[in-house]
């Protein structure tokens, strides 16, 4: 089972600016930390990757990358499928 810290790790991978926060808080606003349009193409390839899963067409869309939560909340059930 893949928990919460997996996305915790490969957010801060991508995202330098997490490097310093303790916890990543799961309503944190992800632009805020970097996340453009480019850095999300990169970050959803790199998920379907290390977590084995792919991302449903209706799924790939703004809201789902808005904060960790919402991230999670697409990808938990993908790779705990």
């Amino acid at each position: 089972m893949i928990g919460y810290e997996t996305l915790e790790q490969i957010l801060r991978a991508q995202l330098p600016a997490l490097e310093q926060e303790p916890v990543v808080p799961k309503d944190l606003p992800l632009a805020t930390v970097g996340l453009d349009s480019v850095a999300t193409v990169v970050l959803m390839d790199t998920l379907e990757d290390i977590l084995g899963v792919t991302f449903p067409d209706h799924t790939i869309a703004p809201a789902t990358f808005r904060t960790p939560g919402t991230l999670w909340a697409v990808v938990g059930p993908l790779a705990n499928g």
